[in-house]
């Protein structure tokens, strides 16, 4: 997998406490994986509101269908 190197702003203390308890090494792989997992978080929010949508459409349908 290709990386690529980037700057973000933290606030002092959640960098300072980051520092603390991930060893240096392992500091881009923590981050790598927090995002990773953020990005999952935000796909399935996504899937879930577009299930209950689609949802919404077919019961409309499934109604004017009973009345038909």
């Amino acid at each position: 997998m290709r990386s690529v190197k980037r700057t973000y702003w933290l606030p002092s203390r959640i960098a300072e406490e980051f520092d603390r308890l991930v060893p240096a090494g392992q500091r881009s792989a923590v981050v790598a994986r927090l995002i990773n997992d953020w990005l999952d978080e935000q796909e399935r929010e996504q899937l879930r509101a577009d299930i209950i949508e689609g949802c919404r459409e077919m019961a409309e349908i499934n109604l004017e269908i009973e009345r038909e």
